[in-house]
């Protein structure tokens, strides 16, 4: 044997020890010997080159062993690999079809080969591959899970259950198959079969980190934060330096009103993900949360360096100024909500503004909806605005809501939008838009600023200096005569008064949203709500929308005397607003009916959980937007007891 020979024996024997720099060191022995003519050198040094990160030296050593022998498929698809490290996949893919070619019995060339063009984006092309394959080889699990996870990249989950579950009955025990089938069943929004799938797969991997995560994922989708919480505690004693293990538990915290325990997980997270614009924006926003505005802009200053233009940051940015009265910067980041992005994208043909022009006499205006029927009631106040300014207004309403817009006389027109033809005619606007697109002209300093905080925030741009411009008053709804009529007999057959009118859950339940955008939920719990009920002369009335069929016997019992359930007025909205305009008191959590309560004029008691909506202001008893309103608020821990102890002494 030459001495060659033993060079090239000892470099394979160290290649299959994982001895990568041996197996180095052996290879240019053997490359001095016979230089530039050792086609087998070349191959095993590309190898352990690329095995120590060193792409470019493994390419260019591939490339050598390649150029040499031109059809060994082996040394071709280690080659592919390399193109691969190197993110050069259209070379991979080039290079693993030529391998798979030499030798077309061994599969993997040819997954490899579709492998490489997802990574180019080419999903399509690569599952026409994949089911080509899977054909060919239907006992080999590995081409099932690689097609099953291309149906899940393509946004078809139901078709990679159907091919998982196939490939599970092959492989029950695959741990990579259960996880990608918790994907698929996650995306179907079927969040306790998708748990049940992360947890098969974690007592079969219980130190790896990925399906603990997504079992987090998936109880925080299902509105189970507090199991979520728990699961992203076990995941950091396992993984402690783990990100995405912080950032979840902050999620989890945050949804349970834990905004304090939120700051300290996105803190960390932050902490561990300098580099992330998207931790540093949650640690950002959880600063603000807990009242520490410096801190926060500081913090979205350094997200807005590592992702300039980012719209979830701007997003978060409007909803930080306007809950701190800085409306000016608000209204400019508010252009950036999800529902005009997705407004915009739903109805092109519009080709829907965010400003107006300097001078609107004249001018044929139509405001569209957005969000919820609560969302228009409250933007909507600033159409009466621009018909001042001399613009004919002609407003675009929910069904549920029309005739009551049409009675405010805010408007020239009132028609129900889904009904209307597609009128182009004019400006189209969001009536989310309003407020930002009239503000500029009304500007004036903001009074509830200290000006201490004020002279702490020049060291960081602003679209516009602090100011307050005057919030236009609630729209006014006067009641339907016969709809009062029809009111007044539902409270004498109720009870006795004075009548206070509640509801304790808001938005949309946790496992009821099937979006990519989370929607809030606002809920206080029914316990310590009625104990703070306890003593309120007269009826107590439930105006709670869709309550559960249990919910309504658990507040009377709280409360200690029955509760008389009216959830049914919220489809009659006419009968509602008049039961609105006569009650005594009203007490429950942001909805429609508090928009409806400001619209009779009447004061009412918000339930605001933490963090608030911005239209209630980052903290104090009162929103300049709903005058006459009290507001009591969750703690930074997730307490509702201070807030319902203050509400129980205001009612008594």
């Amino acid at each position: 044997m030459t001495m060659r020979d033993q060079l090239l024996g000892a470099a394979e024997s160290a290649l299959q020890r994982g001895e990568w720099a041996v197996a180095i060191s052996h290879c240019r022995s053997a490359l001095a010997l016979a230089p530039g003519s050792d086609g087998a050198a070349q191959a095993m040094l590309g190898i352990g080159l690329l095995q120590l990160g060193q792409q470019a030296a493994a390419i260019a050593a591939l490339e050598q062993a390649a150029a040499i022998n031109k059809r060994n498929p082996q040394w071709l698809a280690h080659l592919a690999q390399a193109y691969a490290a190197a993110g050069r996949f259209d070379e991979a893919h080039r290079n693993f079809q030529r391998a798979s070619r030499l030798e077309p019995r061994h599969w993997p060339y040819t997954q490899n080969a579709a492998l490489m063009l997802i990574r180019q984006g080419k999903v399509a092309e690569a599952e026409t591959i994949l089911r080509a394959l899977a054909r060919r080889h239907p006992a080999e699990v590995d081409i099932q899970l690689n097609l099953g996870n291309v149906l899940l990249e393509q946004g078809r989950p139901a078709d990679a259950e159907a091919v998982l579950r196939a490939a599970l009955t092959l492989a029950p025990d695959d741990a990579q198959l259960l996880q990608s089938l918790g994907s698929a069943q996650h995306r179907q929004f079927r969040f306790d079969d998708a748990c049940a799938s992360y947890r098969a797969c974690m007592r079969l991997e219980p130190q790896a980190p990925a399906p603990r995560l997504n079992l987090a994922s998936a109880l925080i989708d299902a509105g189970r934060n507090a199991e979520a919480e728990t699961e992203c505690l076990a995941l950091i004693e396992l993984a402690p330096a783990l990100p995405e293990a912080h950032r979840f538990l902050g999620a989890a915290r945050g949804f349970r009103g834990n905004t304090a325990g939120a700051l300290q997980a996105f803190s960390r997270a932050a902490e561990l993900a300098p580099d992330s614009a998207s931790d540093i924006r949650n640690f950002g926003g959880a600063l603000a949360e807990c009242g520490q505005l410096q801190a926060s802009l500081r913090q979205l200053a350094r997200a807005e360096q590592l992702a300039p233009g980012d719209r979830a940051l701007r997003q978060l940015c409007s909803s930080i100024d306007l809950a701190q009265g800085r409306l000016g910067d608000g209204w400019h980041h508010y252009r950036e909500r999800q529902a005009f992005i997705d407004s915009n994208a739903a109805r092109p043909e519009l080709q829907l503004q965010q400003m107006l022009p300097e001078d609107v006499r004249g001018c044929h205006i139509t405001l569209w909806p957005e969000q919820g029927i609560g969302d228009e009631l409250f933007f909507l106040r600033h159409a009466d605005q621009l018909r001042s300014l001399g613009a004919r207004v002609s407003v675009r309403a929910s069904a549920k809501i029309a005739a009551l817009v049409a009675r405010s006389g805010i408007a020239d027109e009132v028609v129900i939008h889904d009904e209307a033809k597609p009128a182009t005619e004019g400006l189209q606007m969001l009536c989310g838009d309003l407020p930002g697109a009239l503000s500029a002209a009304d500007a004036c300093p903001c009074p509830g600023l200290p000006a201490a905080q004020a002279d702490a925030l020049r060291d960081y741009a602003a679209w516009i200096r602090v100011y307050w411009p005057q919030p236009a008053p609630p729209l006014r709804i006067p009641p339907l005569d016969n709809a009062l009529a029809r009111a007044r007999e539902i409270l004498q057959e109720a009870g006795p008064a004075p009548y206070t009118g509640i509801t304790w859950r808001g938005g949309i339940a946790a496992r009821e949203q099937r979006g990519p955008h989370w929607v809030l939920e606002k809920s206080v719990p029914l316990a310590e709500l009625g104990a703070a009920l306890r003593g309120v002369p007269g009826t107590l009335l439930s105006l709670q929308r869709h309550p559960l069929p249990e919910e309504t016997a658990a507040l009377s019992t709280a409360a200690g005397h029955d509760v008389v359930d009216l959830s049914a007025l919220n489809e009659d909205l006419e009968t509602l607003l008049a039961l609105l305009a006569l009650i005594d008191d009203y007490v429950g959590v942001s909805n429609t009916n508090m928009h409806l309560r400001a619209a009779c004029g009447r004061p009412a008691r918000v339930l605001v959980p933490n963090p608030a909506e911005w239209r209630w202001m980052h903290g104090g008893a009162k929103s300049p937007w709903f005058p006459g309103f009290r507001i009591y608020r969750q703690t930074l821990d997730g307490q509702w007891g201070p807030a319902l102890a203050r509400l129980a002494t205001d009612l008594a």
